[in-house]
């Protein structure tokens, strides 16, 4: 959790109140000489070799490989995950998505050649598409991940040439200044990466500097405003506004291998992911699996992650805690069963209790939508096509997941549901493939992070094209309606786009 104190930032470990980190905070009027220090530095940065730019993004990793259990640490201290889950969940995956940038980056934004193939008949010559750096990125961070989520779209746009401004969470404030100083012993040029510490008038100055373009994670309120910010200058962006994911349960699943899969799907990370499994869709009854997972729900150990033997930890604040349980207390009015926890736990640290709730109707999960928490709903459905029509009927749609036993019938419902990435007895962990993209559809987001795709979120496809001087070139004035040409272009259509 946060403070601001005497123009500071302090974050305190949510399990204990200690304090973790603090920094100064940077002044909204300061933000605008960040960003064009960066401006400056990437200038020549955009003009490196690739073979320069793998280095450092590699240098880097390999620091951060070198310092991973005191990132795993920091992680378990600010964020309140238990050790082994931040290692798993974030430092791993970040080294991986580095190694990935630096083993493939270089392909991915090699020239290619574009041949005319059957237009050579046109005088139409080979171009070659480049990709171009797009400048400088100015980067809203997330806490709930906070080296994942951050560093690697950071070593991304670095290895396409681009420059970076970023503004990390004032929940994270510790995790980003050890970040910051790994780029600088990585040798980072002066100046191409920049980090302003603050809260939301901070943020709205990086936004409103002259950035090349936005990549944002967090709520749906605050990066539609962020959006319509950058959006009213024409600047594109990457923004992954979390999910509200459902796992479709098919008759034949195994009940205790599929309860044991999305218990810790749901409350992984104390249920703050924005992938974590949030509705259990299940096709026929529900009241099986609802039972195996209430009672696995009440064997989890909830505390203090740095003790041993914890499964979940706090909540990130109380005001976080607060807002679950007023949310899960409307969902309760609306007509939901409470299987499992749903309270606060008393004592110090922002602890709430892994919820499980039963819904009968469509009205408890409208309610439930945007929950960020430990909470977890199931609801049985008479057949795969209502489940499938609920699965798609939020408006956010990041990951969802379908679970059957027989792989064939659960792959053709996976392709049915609306979401960017969609599993097949599997959840929240593919999101940690280095190549895969990842973001999602409708108000969950657009554009990606990571693979490929991700990279070129930071390029734009420039092609060239060239030929001789002189030439023939039948095209230009003063047309000469000649009968020879004439002739020609029919013999081209006929030849190459004949009538149906």
């Amino acid at each position: 959790m946060a403070t601001a104190l005497d123009e500071s930032l302090i974050t305190r470990n949510p399990a204990t109140g200690a304090e973790i980190g603090r920094v100064a905070a940077t002044s909204p009027d300061a933000v605008a000489a960040v960003v064009e220090r960066s401006t400056r530095a990437q200038a020549s940065w955009a003009e490196a070799p690739w073979r320069e730019r793998r280095a450092l993004v590699d240098r880097w990793r390999r620091i951060l490989s070198r310092d991973a259990r005191e990132w795993a640490e920091l992680i378990r201290d600010e964020i309140g995950k238990p050790a082994v889950e931040a290692m798993a969940g974030d430092v791993i995956p970040t080294l991986d998505a580095l190694r990935w940038t630096v083993k493939n980056g270089g392909a991915a934004l090699a020239d290619e050649r574009l041949g005319p193939s059957w237009q050579r008949f046109l005088l139409t010559p080979t171009g070659r598409l480049r990709w171009r750096p797009l400048g400088v990125v100015g980067m809203i961070g997330t806490w709930n991940y906070p080296l994942f989520l951050n560093a690697g779209p950071m070593a991304q746009a670095l290895a396409a040439g681009c420059g970076v401004v970023w503004k990390p969470s004032e929940l994270a404030i510790a995790s980003a200044a050890r970040l910051q100083a790994s780029l600088l012993e990585a040798g980072t040029p002066e100046g191409l990466v920049g980090i302003v510490q603050g809260g939301g008038d901070v943020g709205r100055a990086l936004l409103e500097s002259p950035i090349a373009k936005m990549v944002f994670t967090g709520g749906v309120e605050t990066g539609r405003r962020a959006l319509e910010t950058v959006a009213a200058r024409g600047v594109s962006a990457v923004i992954e506004l979390s999910g509200f994911d459902p796992a479709v349960v098919l008759p034949g699943a195994d009940v205790e291998s599929t309860a044991r899969s999305l218990l810790w799907a749901a409350f992984v990370g104390c249920g703050q992911t924005c992938v974590a499994v949030k509705r259990i869709l299940v096709v026929g009854d529900p009241a099986p699996l609802a039972r195996a997972l209430a009672e696995a729900t009440g064997r989890l150990r909830v505390g203090d992650p740095a003790r041993p033997g914890i499964d979940v930890g706090p909540m990130i604040h109380d005001q976080a805690r607060s807002r679950l349980d007023r949310t899960i207390r409307a969902t309760v009015e609306a007509g939901a069963e409470i299987l499992a926890g749903g309270r606060p736990i008393e004592g110090p640290g922002c602890f709430y209790a892994p919820t499980l709730l039963m819904a009968r109707s469509p009205e408890p999960e409208r309610v439930l939508e945007g929950a960020f928490g430990p909470v977890l709903l199931i609801r049985g459905f008479a057949d795969v096509d209502r489940a499938v029509e609920a699965a798609n009927a939020s408006r956010m749609a990041l990951a969802a997941s379908v679970w059957g036993a027989d792989r064939k019938a659960a792959r053709a419902v996976a392709e049915r549901i609306v979401a960017g990435m969609v599993c097949v007895n599997e959840a929240v962990t593919p999101t940690a493939s280095a190549a895969a993209p990842f973001g999602g559809f409708k108000a969950s987001g657009f554009g990606r992070t990571h693979g490929l795709l991700g990279l070129r979120e930071f390029v734009a496809p420039q092609v060239v094209f060239e030929r001789r001087a002189g030439g023939f070139r039948p095209q230009l004035f003063p047309y000469k309606p000649s009968g020879v040409v004439d002739g020609y272009l029919e013999f081209y259509r006929r030849l190459f786009h004949p009538r149906a």
